[in-house]
């Protein structure tokens, strides 16, 4: 990098059409400033499986599921109740209150960001919570998927498809992956 250099991706958003900018930074990555909208994430090591190595889009869209948001509130409440300053605990609060308003989001937007998907500009990755997620993307022919983390049910964690049902099929299995009770280490979570 040079002096004065800003590394930067500029794109329209998929869903409001106003551009995007992600901005690189050392001890942040890339990041968006597309507050009200969509978060996006830039993945630079694609995917394998095996010896295979797929090419994907470079930009994904974030699709956090309700289980992920109520994971961030409960972390963003206990740091509210020990902060002292309290203007500190109201930007905590705000955050927490813009958090609630996105619970349902995933579900609601499935089919506008699998038509997003489809062109191959975009990728999804799926934010499922507890560090375990999906990454979903359109390739030549096909709508392809791979888990992240420590997910439980791996014989679910691979999906190639030509079929838009089993691509959204398997959105929607990552979006609700922690809605049933799940055996993680010898501890049941609801």
């Amino acid at each position: 990098m040079q002096i004065g250099f800003e590394p930067k991706i500029v794109f329209l958003c998929p869903l409001c059409q106003k551009d995007v900018e992600m901005v690189y930074s050392r001890s942040e990555g890339w990041s968006a400033d597309h507050g009200g909208c969509l978060n996006f994430s830039v993945i630079r090591k694609t995917p394998t499986i095996g010896d295979k190595e797929f090419r994907t889009p470079l930009v994904f869209i974030d699709l956090e599921s309700d289980y992920a948001i109520r994971e961030a509130i409960d972390g963003l409440r206990a740091l509210a109740a020990e902060e002292a300053d309290s203007t500190k605990r109201t930007k905590i609060e705000a955050g927490i209150r813009r958090l609630e308003s996105k619970i349902g989001f995933a579900e609601k937007k499935i089919q506008e960001l699998l038509e997003a998907i489809k062109g191959g500009t975009y990728g999804l990755r799926i934010v499922s919570g507890r560090s375990v997620g999906a990454l979903v993307w359109r390739g030549e022919e096909k709508f392809f998927g791979i888990s992240y983390g420590n997910a439980q049910n791996e014989e679910f964690g691979l999906m190639i498809t030509s079929q838009e049902d089993e691509a959204k099929g398997f959105i929607l299995k990552w979006i609700h992956y922690w809605d049933g009770a799940k055996l993680v280490g010898k501890k049941m979570f609801p």
